[in-house]
């Protein structure tokens, strides 16, 4: 809570005499600022008033303006509406006391038609999304290094960034452009995990910020605009989300949403139907032709065709299983934007690269970026049948 002491003045009179007593009290409106998005878009704001001890007082009415009402309206129970993009002020008033804060609205542009290779930015460049023609998918959720005053710090979860993702992301990018002539779709957070972490649900990731959950609709929203882009030109397509890790083992960790348990098991098992059902993949699962363990580890999985350029990753045939070894499986947004239901043509791998060797420099990230697009193109060939326009 924060708030303002400041004094109204009450006449009182008693015994046909005046006296004055001075009533100290304090206003606070939660929360410090609001932002609506869109035009006839609410924000609610509370206020309480306090007296000189902290107790609450009730029986004081709160009365709510607005500076500019050509921005924003808001009624006597603390309900703001947007009216016209631009920033303004509410205020709530008790008596001679009073408390403002800052309101924003912002009107998003409305985009029609996407150009490829352009980037797109959100409200102060928080997201950026750069459209391609590829049916591939790639986003950064985890390696932006912003960290504006206007968005609280967020007090739960992991806050640790992921250094270089951002560029690594960029890099590949650049690296299947070079390769084929066309580009994938790439979307950014630019916000630091302090921030935002657009890999959790929005009430872990924004923590109630109203500024993190706009940036987290943002990226959220691009990553399925860009999906939908895909299934629109191919039908099919794969989805990439970008992370660094920091485990002693320096190798790639390819994550299905399979735990290291999972994959800790036989061949036999992992073929079940009801394991490709868990999994991000299970579209690309259904429609292969070998074995599930196969697609998985064998030689003409993801992992497999890392391997034959020369990196090391799991599962992969040359690390099929983590054991007892700590391992990512894939996260929320592996979760949401792959393959898991019976409707979802995207499928969803998570990608966790170590510092040293892949992130940690820009020429050690131009060559594996090249590593990986080469991957990237020889998997989709043998499991899609195609990746270039009109291949």
């Amino acid at each position: 809570m924060w708030g303002i002491r400041l004094t109204a003045v009450l006449l009182l009179m008693a015994c046909g005499e005046s006296s004055t007593d001075v009533v100290s009290l304090a206003i606070t409106i939660e929360p410090q600022g609001g932002l609506i998005v869109g035009a006839g878009g609410t924000y609610d704001f509370l206020a309480a008033v306090t007296d000189a001890s902290g107790q609450i007082v009730y029986s004081q009415t709160v009365t709510w303006s607005v500076e500019n009402t050509s921005i924003a309206t808001i009624d006597q129970n603390g309900l703001a509406t947007g009216v016209s993009m631009g920033t303004t002020t509410v205020t709530a008033s008790v008596g001679e006391a009073s408390r403002s804060v800052r309101l924003e609205v912002y009107v998003p542009e409305v985009i029609s038609n996407y150009e490829v290779g352009k980037s797109y930015f959100s409200r102060n460049n928080y997201v950026e999304y750069i459209p391609g023609e590829l049916p591939v998918v790639i986003s950064a959720p985890h390696g932006g290094v912003l960290q504006p005053a206007e968005a609280a710090d967020r007090t739960y979860g992991s806050t640790n960034g992921d250094r270089n993702t951002v560029e690594l992301s960029l890099a590949v990018r650049d690296a299947l452009s070079d390769a084929t002539g066309y580009a994938p779709h790439v979307i950014l957070s630019h916000l630091h995990r302090s921030k935002l972490d657009p890999n959790r649900e929005i009430v872990e990731a924004a923590q109630g910020d109203p500024f993190a959950e706009n940036a987290w609709h943002e990226f959220q929203n691009w990553i399925e605009e860009a999906r939908v882009s895909v299934a629109d030109d191919y039908e099919r397509g794969l989805y990439f989300d970008m992370h660094g890790h920091g485990h002693s083992i320096p190798r790639v960790e390819i994550g299905y949403l399979l735990s290291g348990s999972d994959l800790n098991q036989n061949d036999d098992a992992l073929n079940n139907m009801t394991m490709v059902e868990k999994t991000s993949i299970r579209d690309l699962g259904r429609h292969a032709p070998e074995t599930f363990s196969e697609l998985l580890r064998g030689s003409k999985s993801f992992g497999g065709f890392l391997g034959d350029e020369g990196v090391r990753s799991i599962p992969s045939p040359g690390d099929p299983s983590p054991g007892s070894d700590p391992y990512f499986t894939g996260g929320y947004n592996t979760r949401e934007h792959g393959s898991r239901s019976l409707s979802e043509i995207i499928s969803g791998i998570q990608l966790e690269h170590q510092y040293p060797g892949l992130r940690d420099s820009d020429a050690n990230r131009r060559v594996y970026a090249a590593q990986l697009a080469s991957a990237i193109r020889l998997f989709m060939l043998e499991h899609f049948g195609f990746f270039e326009p009109g291949s």
